[in-house]
């Protein structure tokens, strides 16, 4: 099984999730380098997003899809958010750049309580199958 093939086998609710983080794992840095001022956070999230995505399926292909699958975004995407939390405190300009990293600052804070969470829970021993888990986790 791919990881694509995995991903469809969630619940329609995750999916859409996991559809709306890719366009915002997309769109977010290719804003931010169309403005001079935000160019090097278009940049800094480029180089993390593409991190994750190569992390998750190496780790995908060596664990499957587990919980563990959260890790790379823990371990990327904290920093990141210190990182746009304080560019977006002193003031990102102009607006369109500012909305863009505020909404993929959301997005990813959204997406790192449920990896957090879901890290946690895999240290501590649930290494079942995140389809399962899922399933079991919604009814």
């Amino acid at each position: 099984m791919t990881f694509s093939q995995a991903v469809a086998t969630m619940p329609e609710g995750l999916r859409l999730w996991v559809l709306w983080l890719t366009v915002a794992m997309i769109v977010a840095p290719l804003v931010l380098l169309a403005f001079r001022g935000t160019r090097r956070d278009g940049a800094v999230i480029l180089v993390a997003n593409v991190a994750v995505a190569v992390m998750m399926h190496w780790l995908f292909a060596a664990v499957g899809f587990v919980r563990l699958l959260g890790l790379p975004h823990v371990v990327i995407w904290t920093p990141l958010a210190i990182h746009l939390v304080v560019r977006l405190r002193d003031g990102v300009r102009p607006r369109v750049a500012q909305g863009v990293m505020a909404a993929f600052l959301v997005t990813i804070c959204m997406s790192l309580v449920f990896d957090w969470i879901d890290v946690l829970r895999y240290a501590a021993g649930d290494r079942g199958a995140l389809t399962e888990a899922t399933e079991r986790t919604l009814r």
